[in-house]
Parts: structure tokens; C-alpha cells; sequence
């Protein structure tokens, strides 16, 4: 068994970030800053201010992730989730508002999604080894042991009392799928205490900008070409929102000759989807972060419905042999490059 996890992510990482700056060709001044929170690196550059203004802005951006990191991972004892789960069959836990924000949205998306979202996920995602460096393919009796515990239909919230309850005793919620989303769209509400002309976030994969280039410039996104890290499937044009995307390169390890990827479809517990790539563009990341992951497990024909069906909300879909499936509001707002 093997893993590729860190390197692809870099790569990613990189091409996504540079893209943004590279494609506009813009010579203009801005400051950037990197961290690493969630298990990925994170970028910000701010533009329109002085280098001190933007030290001030990335330092509070940073702290707010750190923060919102122990409350929503799974993996931190006594956070917001982990308590949530070792209380599941027993007792509502009381929470953050911010983790009553996250869950309430989650549960939308997985009705929304028809459950291709679901962030009570966590018992499969153990049961493969994700977010440890113990990978496997369990075996399908183990697999169907679990599905029962998989069920977003299973959590109650307690809005006035701010609790979360998981009925079902094993059950374990993992908002990894939302949550940096959700992280995103706080940075963006931080810099908005300060007077910066622009600002965007990169987290892996996941980038939300305001404002505007004070070249007038638009900004550019590229989105990978899923088994070419050198190369750009397509590059769209945006002006303020988010740009997530969601992939099967991201994540992934071989045994058996065969390569399993992280997007598990909770309904059937393997990895999901006939696609291999599927990027969002949503007025926020919360809402970006996770549909790219619905509609990727939904694959091409449902995963397109769904987004034809949602206003203010678009999408592109690349499937396993490389073609390109863009959602009608797109129009002249991406370009395909040609083949060489």
C-alpha cells in the first residue's frame, strides 16, 4: 500500500493558487501569507492595502482558523464534534453556535443531495483509515456493519438549547466536507473589519474572494486536469464568491493493484462517483465546499440535475475519461483550452 496524499495536495495547491495570480498577468502589489490548518495549506493574499494593514488582516484570519479547527475536528479531543461523538446514543451536547451553524447546513445539503452529503460519514471514514496513516479496504461484511450508523436523518438539533444529538449509539459526524467552507467564509468576514480592496483564500482547493482587483482585472481560476497536475482543464472567470473543487486525485491510495479515493458515497460505503473531478462556483464556500463533494457522489447525469436545479449556483464536472460538463449558467465565463 502507498499513499501519494501530501504531494498531489501541494501540487494543487500550487496550481490552484497560482492561477489566480498568473492568469490575469497582473503586475499589481498584494501581500501573502501561508499556514497550514485542516490538514491543508492554506493561502491569503490580501490587495489595496500597506503591508502592515495586511499583517493585521492575515493574523486575525489565522487565529479565527486555528480556533474554528478545534472546534469542528473529529480528531481533537474535547472539541465541539469529538464530544458530540463519544455522547452518540446517550446525551444531547451542548455546542458553539458556530457548530450549530455548520451541522444545520450540512443537513440541508444532505437533504438537498438526497444524501450523497452526509456528515455522519465518520464510522466509514474510520472504517478505511482516513485521517490516520492506517489506509485499508474493509472487507464488505465490515462495511455493511456500519451503514446502519450512517444515517444525517439520525441528528437532532436543539437550536434553544444548543445542542447536537446523534440517536444512534457508534454514530460519529465528520463536517470535514463543510467545515473548511464554513472556515473560509469567516476569514472573508474578518478582512471585511478592515480597509482592504480585495482579499482571497485558497485552503486546498477551496477559494473564496471579495472585492476587486484594483487593476479592474477579473479574476482568473484554474481548475486541474485531474491525471495532469501540469496541466488546466478549464479556467473560469469570477468576480466575488467561491470556487471549490473536489477530486479523486486529491486523496487516494493503491492496494491490490487498485487505487481507492476518499469520497466515500455513504450509501454504499466505497468510494463514490463515475467522475473525477467536480468543481462549484457558489456565492459561499460553505455551500460550495460541499456540493462539490454531493455532486461528485452523485456523478454526471444526477450531479448536472442538481445543478441546473439551484439558482446562483454552478457547476463543472469532469468525468473519468476527461470530458467536460459545464452547467448552463457558465456561458462565456469559462474557457476550455485546446488540447495540444
Amino acid at each position: 500500500m502507498k499513499t501519494n496524499l501530501y504531494k498531489i495536495v501541494v501540487i494543487l495547491m500550487l496550481i490552484v493558487f497560482l492561477s489566480i495570480n498568473i492568469l490575469g498577468c497582473s503586475n499589481e502589489e498584494y501581500y501573502k501569507k501561508t499556514a497550514f490548518f485542516m490538514d491543508t495549506k492554506i493561502d491569503i493574499a490580501v490587495y489595496g492595502t500597506n503591508k502592515k494593514q495586511a499583517d493585521a488582516v492575515i493574523k486575525a484570519i489565522f487565529a479565527e482558523m486555528q480556533q474554528l479547527e478545534n472546534t469542528f475536528s473529529r480528531h481533537i479531543s474535547g472539541s465541539d464534534v469529538n464530544r458530540i461523538n463519544e455522547a452518540a446514543g446517550r446525551a444531547p451536547v451542548k455546542v458553539k453556535p458556530e457548530t450549530i451553524l455548520v451541522t444545520r447546513k450540512a443537513l440541508e445539503i444532505a437533504a438537498l443531495s438526497g444524501g450523497a452529503f452526509d456528515p455522519t460519514v465518520g464510522p466509514l471514514l474510520e472504517l478505511w483509515g482516513w485521517g490516520t496513516e492506517k489506509l485499508r479496504v474493509p472487507s464488505a461484511e465490515e462495511i455493511n456493519n456500519v451503514l446502519p450508523l450512517v444515517d444525517y436523518k439520525a441528528v437532532e438539533i436543539d437550536e434553544e438549547n444548543s445542542t447536537i444529538f446523534l440517536t444512534k449509539p457508534g454514530m460519529k459526524m465528520d463536517l470535514g466536507g463543510i467545515a473548511k467552507g464554513f472556515i473560509v467564509d469567516r476569514g472573508q468576514e474578518i478582512a471585511k473589519r478592515f480597509p482592504v480592496k480585495a482579499l482571497f483564500i485558497n485552503a486546498g482547493g477551496d477559494i473564496s474572494i471579495t472585492g476587486n482587483k484594483p487593476s479592474g482585472e477579473k479574476w482568473r481560476v484554474a481548475i486541474q486536469a485531474p491525471r495532469d497536475p501540469q496541466k488546466w482543464a478549464a479556467i473560469l472567470e469570477v468576480e466575488e464568491g467561491s470556487v471549490a473543487t473536489s477530486g479523486d486525485y486529491e486523496r487516494f491510495f493503491e492496494e491490490g493493484g487498485e487505487v481507492y479515493h476518499h469520497i466515500l458515497d455513504p450509501k454504499k460505503g466505497v468510494p463514490g462517483g463515475d467522475v473525477s473531478s467536480v468543481t462549484i462556483v457558489a456565492p459561499d464556500t460553505v455551500i460550495s465546499d460541499a456540493l462539490s463533494t454531493a455532486v461528485f457522489v452523485l456523478g454526471k447525469e444526477k450531479g448536472m440535475q442538481l445543478l441546473e436545479s439551484l439558482n446562483g449556483i454552478e457547476g463543472v464536472i469532469i468525468d473519468k475519461q476527461g470530458e467536460i460538463y459545464v452547467s448552463s449558467g457558465l456561458g462565456d465565463k469559462i474557457e476550455i483550452p485546446e488540447d495540444e
